[in-house]
């Protein structure tokens, strides 16, 4: 196979200071957000404070995201591929760029799947595939770009390896770049880092077969969030 760069992209924070306050002090602005959620949260807060912060930070970051992908379009006439967690996310992305991307997301049928995958590979107009880490990281083939970039980041490190390997496979021609677009100074950097380590594990990339349990992500986020990592 060709060879295979990664790249981190950081982004700014339109708000930082909600993050900010988000970081220090999580039920209190949950309970800004919803009494109910985050009279929820406190059953299980450090888990659940992860899953918010990171959504937060994808929120955050997404005008700047917006901002890159523009550039990326007007720079060459190339093919991207952009992965995200989050419905509301994907649905920005698509509402943005609806006349020349596809989705393939968790309510996808495999008829619509196909479609969407068929209409990346084969027409030129179709510039843009944008797809959910769990629902398009397996069993489809996206070579017709060679540029790829995750606007959000999986906790389990080989569902993201999977992800790059749609583009990363039998059938690419050329180099392929993989961009993480993180949000500078959020829990996506910690979270990128521990990614990025068990990448290296076996030859610097993971097979998609080896198993990291998403327990040990969370207490190495945690102790990263405390300053202990």
């Amino acid at each position: 196979l060709p060879d295979k760069t990664r790249e981190i992209i950081q982004l700014p924070l339109s708000k930082k200071s909600e993050y900010t306050e988000a970081v220090n002090d999580f039920i209190g602005w949950l309970q800004k957000q919803s009494a109910e959620k985050a009279f929820k949260a406190k059953k299980a807060e450090k888990l659940v404070k992860m899953g918010y912060l990171k959504r937060l930070a994808s929120q955050l970051k997404m005008k700047s995201v917006i901002e890159w992908v523009d550039n990326f379009l007007e720079s060459s006439d190339e093919k991207l591929v952009l992965f995200c967690t989050h419905k509301a996310i994907i649905k920005k992305l698509h509402e943005k760029y609806q006349n020349i991307s596809v989705v393939v997301d968790g309510g996808t049928s495999n008829k619509k799947r196909k479609w969407a995958v068929d209409l990346f590979q084969n027409k030129k107009k179709v510039r843009l595939f944008i797809g959910n880490i769990r629902a398009a990281g397996v069993g489809i083939t996206l070579t017709a770009a060679s540029k790829e970039a995750f606007v959000e980041l999986d906790f389990v490190p080989g569902n993201v390896t999977q992800c790059e390997d749609r583009v990363h496979r039998i059938g690419q021609k050329g180099a392929v770049t993989i961009y993480y677009l993180i949000a500078k100074d959020t829990i996506e950097e910690y979270l990128c880092e521990i990614i990025q380590n068990k990448q290296k594990v076996v030859s610097n990339v993971l097979d998609g077969t080896e198993k990291t349990n998403k327990w040990d992500i969370y207490s190495q986020l945690e102790n990263k969030l405390l300053g202990k990592g």
